[in-house]
């Protein structure tokens, strides 16, 4: 069985010859402009969702980010991320008709702007740390960032290696 609905056995049966199975396959499996342009609007507002989520984690993350320390810390933020790139690739990998870049941009897009978000949510709690707790040391806000988008990518690399 192929990829689409056409089953060659079933058709053969019903006095299909090859050639009208193959012409039956590739049209079926041409992509219509609205299907394109619909799953560029998902892959979007997918994107969207992936970016929400990501400010919402960081946001949660910043008691931790004050009270915790490498470990701890390091186990909790890998765990948010990966479950956040958990999210990103069943988002990004179940839209059809996408083309090559778009998952290129959504590959380079996503890290860059958790990396960005971490650096400030980092340099926030490490003000808070000095104005208020000072029994906390600041964190690395690079070393956290950093921590932070490769465990949010690490599940979408580990599906395009399955998928190879």
């Amino acid at each position: 069985m192929t990829s689409t609905n056409v089953q060659p056995a079933i058709l053969q049966k019903k006095g299909w010859n090859d050639r009208e199975i193959a012409k039956a396959e590739r049209f079926i499996n041409v992509p219509r402009p609205q299907d394109t342009y619909f799953s560029k609007i998902v892959f979007w507002s997918a994107l969207m969702v992936i970016i929400f989520a990501n400010v919402i984690v960081s946001l949660v993350l910043i008691p931790f980010l004050i009270v915790f320390q490498n470990v701890i810390l390091y186990s909790i933020i890998i765990l948010l991320a990966g479950s956040i790139g958990f999210l990103y690739r069943l988002l990004i990998t179940d839209i059809g008709h996408l083309e090559q870049k778009h998952h290129i941009w959504a590959g380079i897009l996503i890290p860059l702007i958790a990396a960005v978000n971490m650096v400030v949510v980092v340099l926030v709690s490490n003000s808070f740390i000095r104005d208020v707790a000072k029994t906390s040391t600041p964190q690395n806000p690079w070393l956290i960032a950093a921590l932070f988008s490769a465990a949010l990518i690490i599940p979408y690399f580990l599906h395009l290696l399955r998928r190879r």
